[in-house]
């Protein structure tokens, strides 16, 4: 958000800071000055080699430059300027003042929270869904529809903004990758295969069902802070080819089946069983807010992204407005609010119960049951049929999650249940799942330790035994108090007098303990490159003192690479900054596992043992 001093020329643009790089754009925020005085934020695009070098590639990308250039909507990102300058091709395309929905999830993890309220999540994609409609409807200026598909509907790819809207974006750039060579539809694949559609993965025609099917995912996603379909890229996409998904329930039982109908319907393994059109999505889920959220405010979404990223906002002189009453609503949200939200501990999700009391009583929507106006493929069937089809297909799902696994003789069904849900699951010291999770336990005489952490909260820890495998471990985290602000174990006196900033300057770790670390992670660096740049970054910004931002990046390192010691270093010392003990903690005590000697691994002995001493 903040304005670089230093500027380039690029054209009638002047690019200011670089926001980041993908496999074929350098993105930059830019200033268009429309006369004098006058200017506005917008940004560009730069198409990097060797795409920029390929005719093909070039054509496809000014072709659909173009038709981005025919869409106008409020929930699509404008792109208003293309052309060539100095050689590279480029877009110009509206300025979000905002952050990417991918960062947004992240963010509220860091939060304690471990997805979104379910109608604020509906109320996000039906926004979502509302600009792909329009796009999947233009026509050209003979009346001809063009057919266009996004093809990457994915959290990267929906910005929203600190007022609360909801834009889509890359609709010509990702239509221009998958159009090109083979050699560019596998670097497309890569990365975002968690959210391919069925006929995606098996390289068939695509048309706006396929978007249907990965709005649902999507939504899935901001509904239980997990994916349909999780693994390696062979096993995800042959489980995605074959319908074989997770029924939103198994994470969240708390889930409103009816809601959860309609992820079912929009992630059906055929297109012709899904949603025939974004539009019909989009309607299904207003009728649901309608009748089961009719009072859930809009401004919600404002109030949550000034919550989310207040930091940044009053850096940038724009404190947030946040009434208390939704900071009530946050409590209830992240297990603070009092007995209410933990008088049922054995229920998933505290974010889900707290709409239940408000809603009015049980609906299935027209979407569901014939007669709504997205009841396409029940027209001619009686509206009692679909709801005991549906009603049975719930009871199927909700089943599957919580009933014991016959088929598997010698093992036994344990459900992992924590209030509040989310908490990383551990079985004999491996990280195994998040909670609300199902596990298979062989029986037998051994015993296996359990394990819950959560950052914020105690972790907790108990023996199960093979030969009394309970049906179900149900346990009520204890929120850690904010602790007094750590001395600065890590750093001798005498060192700290010469390295310390400037009153005023960010705070910044000791050089030495830098240079220290260096040596030590340029190994799984030279092997994970993009693990690498992300604790790189991490690093800047934990020394430039932005710790919420800097803890991102370590997350995204260890989503890359688990075993990267110093990102787990980096997330300690973020929760050092931010009093998050929890965090702290588990950071330098995973840290110590990959990384026993060295001058961090003194900075982590001594944190823990002061800790422990106290």
């Amino acid at each position: 958000m903040t304005t670089g001093a230093h500027t380039t020329r690029f054209g009638k643009y002047e690019l200011q800071e670089r926001l980041g790089a993908g496999g074929m754009a350098v993105v930059h925020r830019a200033r268009y000055t429309v006369a004098e005085g006058v200017s506005r934020s917008v940004v560009i695009k730069r198409v990097r080699d060797p795409y920029a070098q390929d005719p093909a590639f070039v054509q496809m990308f000014l072709n659909e430059a173009r038709i981005s250039m025919g869409l106008s909507h409020g929930n699509i990102v404008q792109v208003f300027d293309f052309g060539q300058e100095a050689g590279e091709y480029f877009l110009a395309m509206e300025w979000v003042d905002g952050q990417p929905l991918s960062k947004v999830l992240k963010r509220l993890k860091l939060k304690g929270m471990a997805h979104l309220p379910a109608p604020l999540a509906v109320q996000l994609m039906a926004d979502v869904c509302k600009g792909l409609h329009h796009a999947h409807t233009r026509r050209d200026e003979q009346g001809r529809p063009l057919g266009l598909v996004h093809r990457d509907v994915s959290p990267d790819n929906v910005l929203v903004s600190y007022e609360g809207e909801v834009k889509l974006t890359d609709f010509g750039i990702a239509k221009a990758q998958w159009a090109g060579r083979q050699e560019t539809d596998a670097g497309v694949v890569r990365g975002k295969f968690l959210y391919l559609s069925p006929e995606q993965t098996r390289a068939e025609a695509l048309d706006a069902r396929s978007d249907v099917y990965t709005a649902g995912v999507v939504l899935f996603e901001l509904l239980t802070g997990r994916r349909p379909v999780e693994g390696d890229q062979g096993s995800v996409m042959e489980r995605i080819a074959r319908g074989d998904v997770t029924p939103p329930q198994a994470y969240v039982p708390d889930l409103d089946p009816s809601l959860g109908a309609l992820v079912s319907r929009a992630l059906a393994l055929r297109r012709e069983d899904r949603f025939t059109s974004a539009e019909d999505f989009q309607r299904a889920l207003a009728e649901w807010l309608a009748y089961r959220a009719p009072l859930f405010p809009a401004s919600t979404l404002r109030h949550l992204m000034g919550w989310l990223f207040e930091e940044e906002l009053k850096l940038a002189g724009q404190p947030p407005r946040i009434p208390e009453s939704f900071l009530r609503q946050v409590a209830v949200w992240t297990g603070e609010g009092g007995a209410a939200e933990t008088d049922e501990p054995e229920r998933a999700s505290a974010v889900h119960r707290a709409h239940a009391r408000a809603f009015p009583e049980e609906h299935v929507p027209g979407a569901l049951v014939g007669g709504g106006p997205a009841a396409d493929m029940g027209a001619g069937v009686p509206g009692w049929v679909w709801a005991a089809v549906i009603a049975a297909a719930v009871v199927f799902f909700v089943g599957r999650a919580v009933m014991p696994d016959l088929s598997e003789p010698g093992s036994r069904k344990l459900q992992v249940v924590s209030v509040p849900p989310g908490a990383e699951v551990r079985w004999d010291g491996k990280q195994v799942g998040m909670t609300p999770t199902v596990l298979n336990v062989a029986t037998g005489e051994d015993s296996h330790q359990l394990e819950l952490r959560f950052v914020g909260y105690q972790a907790w820890a108990t023996t199960v035994s093979q030969a009394a495998v309970p049906e179900r471990v149900q346990v009520t985290l204890e929120r850690l108090p904010p602790p007094p602000p750590p001395p600065e174990p890590v750093v001798d006196a005498r060192v700290k007098d010469k390295e310390s900033p400037p009153e005023g300057a960010p705070r910044r770790r000791s050089m030495a303990i830098a240079r220290g670390e260096s040596r030590e992670a340029s190994d799984w660096m030279a092997g994970a490159p993009d693990a690498g740049a992300a604790y790189t970054l991490g690093q800047e910004l934990l020394a430039s003192g932005s710790a919420l931002q800097a803890g991102e990046k370590f997350w995204k390192c260890l989503e890359l690479k688990e075993t990267a010691a110093e990102c787990h270093l980096g997330l300690g010392r973020v929760g050092v900054l931010t009093d998050r003990d929890s965090m702290a903690r588990e950071g330098y005590q995973r840290y110590l596992e990959l990384r026993p000697r060295g001058v961090a691994a003194t900075e982590a002995r001594k944190y823990l043992h002061a800790k422990t001493a106290r």
